[in-house]
């Protein structure tokens, strides 16, 4: 109660208190371009005594002020990389002034770093404003894709996301097709405890009725990784897990230019990337991309082509407001090898018992942004998306301890049609003359419809995604229709030039229903007769309203460093899509019911020169937890019971640090090595299922450690990453073995990966590296149903050579 009591404090002031700015402008380079984050200092000629300077960063855009500024003379100082500093003396009087800079290039800066920025790290946090985004006193990881040296033809998600500490990372398959990452305790099938995004927007299957991710942009393609963990809950959702954002490259400023990345790997991997963008009269950009990828796969059974296209237009109707439409397309085809057991596993883990399965994804993206900034302290965003999309799985689900009959498979064909709109506003304000504050607020409506069916496909081996009998299913046929409606509101006060507090509120409107029939078919276990068949027709729904609230702080020591913390509510509501599915190693309690609890982070953060670090201790709790326990149906079986298993909590610390060693800041050459790790204590608490209780939550590796090496030399980059996983149970029961490998024991294991990269001139890079150079033999996943079930290898050594190309 005292948190949402200060929670409307804040809203209070912040929504009494604004009021114009007084000194505002655009920082530009002579040709016109935006100087995104471009430093600005105020200096006081006039009266001293008030301050003597203020400094701040221009925003994404260039756009940059001071407000509630007492009149007299003064200066602004424009710095930003590659420019020369700009700097104009005025006189502020009664009314506010607009300062817009162009700043001419720094040709002796460009000699030094002309092979790349040293002055940046790899890891990094997120602004405390970032866009219409505030992630004031939250826990958050910023990964800028260009510094990073990995095999991005296969979005290889170890190597990518290595500066993220606490990260648990499935990986099912060699070719990066999808992305599994989980934290803290929330599994990662999928990312389905992420609110996944691109460019802002909703990237998911369905964000209420199935949110997981079956699509990921080519890392080729990715700007930068955002990361926001638990407290992104009150502006993107109460998921427990956070918003993961993929910020897709932006226009060239050129009229036309061209990137291309173009791999052969292992396994006949060919992966090729081509990209082409401009801007034509600074008023229009454009962007569009194809990838074509395609690989034999580490194991057998498990060859895949993918295609992904992207095309986006862009209009600036004046510096202040900007319309963009852009649409996504990517499609592929994967045969999936199937499980093991833990034996065939020790055996030889590339081969394949299961040759007839099949995976098929396609997915179209359509979005449209626009951006205005009406004043100088206020930005309005609007973002509409469209998702129309469809999987589909085929193959023989049984036990992976029996061997395949070759008789008929089962398919599961999904279609996933949702919109929705997000409207923000970021308002900046002055309280009096020494505190100021950022108010965020939004609304956001949401419609889903999955349809999800499943019966019979033919008993061949090719990808025939067709059911036998369509007008009478012998699985199910639903439709999960879903609707969202929600409002929220953060607020930061800066109460002086230190310490600076913030509050939230999320209200949530959220109704889901499921519309159809399954049907139950017995059969003699001993002559195999039906000897019942029974269709059940049900319709059900759902409604509920949820009011979550959190609030944080920031307190700044030095310019440089930050302590920060905050704790917000979550909330997961279960949905129907994930009931009415028939899996025999996997059964789904028909009575579960929504998960609850908060996230809360205390850290200490900041950076001196070549050092950033980031220290912090998280504390997770979930009150009526989801989970997946042992269930035995009879004397000699047992099914995993997806259920609510009661209480659980997960705490730990968080560590990450970044060194870099260099003569002097012109050098050309350094060494930079750094490491992440994450320590967590995961514990159910006292439960009426004796054999959950007090035991060790599932899927959170109590230690995982990453540690990197890069050498840097003019052209030359060379890198070594080496990641290591602690051993962790797969349901909550903490089984050590189960005879059909869907639960049990993920080993400890470590992986190391090297990679570099040689850039010949302006135009051509070369990269190339080497994945599990050691070759180890490990799993990272017990899969209940696709791509398995049964432990899924993780690929073996592998290379890859990339030839880049800019034009």
């Amino acid at each position: 109660m005292k948190a949402l009591a200060l929670t409307y404090l804040f809203v209070f002031c912040a929504l009494t208190a604004l009021t114009q700015v007084d000194i505002y402008g655009i920082a530009k380079n002579t040709e016109g371009d935006r100087l995104s984050y471009s430093k600005v200092t105020l200096i006081n000629h006039h009266n001293p005594s008030d301050f003597i300077k203020m400094e701040t960063l221009a925003d994404e855009h260039g756009r940059f002020y001071f407000e509630d500024i007492p009149k007299g003379e003064y200066s602004l100082e424009i710095k930003s990389l590659y420019h020369k500093t700009l700097t104009k003396r005025f006189e502020l009087k009664d009314e506010s002034i607009e300062m817009n800079f162009e700043l001419q290039a720094d040709s002796e800066l460009k000699k030094v770093v002309v092979y790349g920025d040293d002055s940046e790290f790899e890891g990094s946090s997120m602004r405390m404003v970032e866009g219409v985004t505030v992630t004031h006193g939250k826990k958050t990881q910023l990964v800028d894709l260009n510094k990073v040296n990995a095999n991005k033809s296969i979005n290889n998600a170890r190597e990518l996301y290595a500066t993220v500490p606490g990260l648990n990372i499935w990986e099912s398959d060699g070719g990066g097709l999808q992305l599994g990452i989980g934290a803290r305790g929330l599994s990662p099938s999928r990312t389905a405890h992420f609110n996944t995004r691109q460019n802002g927007y909703d990237i998911s299957a369905d964000a209420l009725g199935y949110p997981e991710s079956y699509y990921t942009p080519p890392a080729e393609a990715i700007e930068k990784i955002q990361l926001i963990r638990g407290a992104a809950s009150l502006q993107f959702g109460p998921q427990f897990g956070g918003m993961l954002n993929f910020k897709l490259m932006e226009p060239s400023k050129k009229p036309i230019s061209y990137k291309g990345s173009h791999t052969y790997g292992a396994y006949n991997l060919v992966n090729t990337f081509n990209a082409v963008s401009g801007t034509i009269k600074k008023r229009i950009t454009y962007l569009g991309y194809y990838q074509y990828k395609q690989g034999d796969g580490w194991r057998e059974n498990s060859g895949f082509h993918q295609h992904q296209a992207f095309g986006q237009i862009g209009i600036h109707f004046s510096d202040n407001l900007r319309l963009r439409l852009e649409h996504t397309y990517m499609s592929y085809l994967a045969q999936q090898a199937g499980g093991l057991t833990d034996a065939l596993f020790e055996q030889n883990p590339r081969q394949s018992i299961r040759e007839r399965n099949w995976f098929a994804v396609d997915w179209n993206i359509t979005a449209l942004n626009l951006n205005w900034q009406p004043k100088n302290k206020t930005t309005i965003d609007l973002k509409a998306f469209r998702v129309d999309a469809r999987r589909q799985a085929l193959g023989n689900l049984e036990k992976i301890s029996r061997i395949d009959d070759l008789s008929e498979r089962d398919l599961i064909d999904g279609n996933f049609n949702n919109f929705g709109a997000e409207l923000r506003l970021l308002q900046r304000y002055p309280i009096g003359k020494k505190m100021f504050g950022a108010l965020a607020g939004g609304v956001r409506y949401y419609q889903g419809l999955t349809s999800s069916k499943q019966g019979k496909a033919d008993d061949g081996y090719d990808a025939n995604f067709e059911f036998l009998n369509p007008d009478n299913l012998e699985g199910s046929d639903y439709d999960f229709p879903s609707q969202n409606a929600a409002a929220f509101v953060e607020n930061i006060l800066w109460l002086n030039k230190k310490l600076s507090i913030s509050g939230g509120l999320r209200y949530e409107y959220i109704q889901t229903k499921a519309e159809g029939y399954y049907r139950e078919m017995v059969f003699h276990p001993l002559t195999g007769t039906l000897i019942f068949d029974t269709t059940y027709t049900e319709t059900k729904s759902n409604s509920r309203s949820i009011l979550l609230g959190g609030i944080g702080f920031s307190y700044h020591p030095s310019k440089k460093t930050e302590v920060y913390g905050n704790i917000a509510q979550n909330y997961r509501g279960i949905n129907f899509s994930d009931i009415r599915l028939s899996n025999p190693n996997q059964v789904v309690d028909p009575d579960i019911s929504d998960e609850k609890g908060f996230n809360a982070d205390f850290g200490y953060r900041g950076r001196t020169k070549n050092l950033l670090f980031d220290v912090s201790a998280f504390f997770l709790f979930y009150d009526n937890k989801i989970g997946i326990i042992n269930h035995k149906i009879n004397d000699y079986e047992f099914v995993r019971l997806r259920t609510n298993v009661g209480r659980a909590y997960s705490t730990g610390v968080e560590l990450y640090g970044e060194q870099k060693f260099k003569k002097t800041d012109s050098s050309e050459t350094y060494f930079s090595v750094f490491a992440n790790c994450s320590f967590v204590y995961a514990r159910y608490g006292k439960h009426e299922e004796t054999a959950l209780s007090q035991k060790w939550v599932e899927l959170v590796p109590p230690l995982s450690a990453k540690m990197g090496l890069r050498f840097h030399h003019k052209k030359w980059n060379f890198s070594v990453l080496a990641s290591y996983i602690h051993e962790h149970y797969t349901d909550g029961t903490n089984a050590q073995f189960d005879p059909n490998a869907i639960a049990g024991i993920i080993p400890s294991y470590y992986v190391l990966d090297y990679a570099m990269n040689y850039k010949l001139n302006k135009i051509f890079t070369f990269s190339g590296g080497v994945n599990n150079f050691t070759n180890n033999k490990y799993f990272s996943r017990r899969a209940t149903g696709y791509p398995g079930p049964g432990i899924i290898p993780s690929d073996g050594i592998s290379f890859y050579l990339t030839l880049g190309i800019q034009l």
